[in-house]
């Protein structure tokens, strides 16, 4: 029910005349609301013929407490205490209620009563009026029942997503450690590079893909977290170049890059705000189907920043314009999807935007007409960057523990470590974990969270009691990657959290980690 609340500041009605009450009862009289004249909180004085024509009763039949006898039970109680505070501070209120009609359906309305003043300021009575809504509350309930299973929805899209995103990442992890394996074994043989690099660009597909599905579910959820610190333009036109290069190259692109002199600043995450711009890149290299020229060129506004990427290729129809950004929207429906895709990187080019207080919006003339994107974010005053800090060097060989149930995970991890120079040790549970780690006093220990019986969130605190003393790096390493599932790592005692695919570059962060602790 809404509208339980009381509302005390109506203006009050200025003293009547007779002639005025006169003609306002003869208003009330011909009006289609239902009003009414009252002197205490109980009894109605004074009906409106619209009563009767509504209730099927006789304006007899409803005066003094009659009336109430027309109140759903459910909501005479309170109907009845708002009036008579209302009454006793002489103050205006405002209440819905339901009124059953003459054939026995009761409808919503929403009743106003003011305080009527003599000419000598004590309150005579009140007067009101009662409005049919009804058909307004039924479209208030449906949107919101619309609106519940729209979320209802959108929170399964977001399970449903994760959930895949995780089953992708398991299967991708061991081709991934195998492809590394063949880069160490591969020396002059041809076909085992060949084979090499079509493993690495396949699983890199794939794993963009993975990563997208996951950036856009978090995004539309607000689960991406984002650093917040100075960011130079030309710092995210870079790194956003740089992400785009072989997307242009296989295209036979040109790239021309206009970035102005003066230095210009944001604050927000690096990181991402350059994988916003290389999205539209990559999308303006995408819908480019002939070579042609890419264009990126940065402006300043007076408190704004924009990033343009212009394109001359296919354009984009006046019909579709208004759904760019939408999740999974794609011009291209065809059966033959030659340009491929899931319809999420301009989705989550926006929505990484917007988490920056800006926004991307988009312009065509039409199909083969081109089209132009525009990111904009509002602009900080110059600073001087921070020099980047100096990695330690990659240690000459580390003891590793491998915590995995995915027999070929498992295998193709250990292989990688083990080529790089390091002494592994391996478990497919939590008790093998517990004997093998106090055997071995690994340094660093590369834990699956999903393990059989004893998960990876109770193995760690397991495993840090058993190895006490030892100077030991915790990594977990899972193929659920929401900001949740890190947070719950770290809080269960890891120190890193990998996702799978591992990348060469995250393991050799943890192995300089691990040479600089024993140093």
């Amino acid at each position: 029910m809404a509208g339980d609340s009381q509302h005390q500041h109506a203006p009050r009605t200025d003293p009547p005349d007779d002639r005025a009450d006169a003609s306002s009862s003869a208003l009330a009289a011909a009006a289609p609301a239902l009003s009414w004249g009252s002197a205490d909180t109980r009894s109605n004085d004074w009906l409106s013929p619209s009563w009767a024509a509504f209730t099927g009763r006789p304006l007899a039949d409803l005066q003094g407490e009659g009336w109430t006898r027309s109140v759903h039970p459910e909501d005479l109680d309170r109907c009845l205490g708002i009036r008579a505070t209302s009454f006793e501070a002489h103050s205006a209120f405002t209440m819905d209620l339901r009124l059953r009609r003459h054939d026995g359906e009761y409808r919503w309305f929403v009743d106003n009563g003011v305080p009527h003043r003599t000419e000598v300021g004590a309150t005579k009575h009140f007067v009101g009026s009662a409005v049919d809504i009804h058909d307004r509350k039924q479209l208030e309930e449906t949107l919101a029942e619309r609106t519940q299973a729209l979320r209802l929805a959108e929170r399964r899209q977001g399970q449903f997503l994760a959930m895949l995103s995780h089953e992708l990442r398991n299967p991708l992890a061991p081709i991934a450690n195998a492809a590394s394996v063949l880069r160490t074994l591969e020396h002059s043989n041809p076909i085992l590079v060949r084979l090499r690099e079509i493993l690495e660009r396949q699983v890199g597909r794939l794993g963009r893909l993975v990563e997208e599905l996951i950036d856009v579910t978090r995004a539309a959820q607000g689960q991406i977290s984002l650093a917040r610190e100075r960011v130079s333009i030309d710092s995210i036109v870079q790194a956003a170049v740089a992400n785009s290069h072989d997307k242009i190259n296989a295209a036979r692109h040109r790239l021309e890059v206009d970035v102005p002199d003066e230095r210009l600043f944001v604050r927000g995450d690096a990181g991402r705000l350059s994988q916003a711009l290389a999205n539209l890149i990559g999308n303006a290299a995408k819908f480019s189907l002939e070579p042609g020229i890419v264009t990126i060129t940065v402006r300043r506004a007076v408190k704004t920043v924009h990033l343009s990427v212009k394109d001359a290729g296919q354009g984009i129809s006046p019909e579709f314009l208004p759904h760019a950004f939408e999740l999974f929207a794609q011009q291209d429906q065809t059966l033959a999807r030659t340009l491929g895709g899931l319809g999420v990187g301009l989705t989550l080019a926006r929505r990484i935007a917007q988490l920056h207080g800006g926004d991307v919006e988009a312009f065509s003339e039409g199909i083969g007409k081109g089209s132009e994107f525009i990111l904009w974010l509002p602009l900080l005053d110059e600073v001087q960057a921070e020099p980047p800090a100096h990695a330690p060097q990659l240690s000459d060989g580390c003891r590793v523990l491998i915590v995995e149930d995915n027999a070929d995970a498992l295998e193709s991890l250990r292989l990688q470590m083990e080529l790089w120079g390091n002494e592994v040790s391996t478990a497919r549970s939590a008790e093998e974990a517990l004997l093998v780690a106090v055997a071995s006093r690994p340094q660093i220990v590369l834990c699956d969270i999903g393990l059989p019986g004893m998960d990876g969130y109770r193995l760690v605190g397991a495993l840090r009691k058993a190895l006490a003393g030892t100077p030991v790096i915790f990594a977990a390493v899972t193929g659920y990657a929401s900001g949740d599932d890190q947070e719950r790592a770290l809080s269960a005692g890891f120190d890193s959290f990998l996702v799978k695919p591992l990348q060469s570059e995250s393991l050799g962060r943890l192995l300089r980690a691990a040479a600089s602790r024993a140093a």
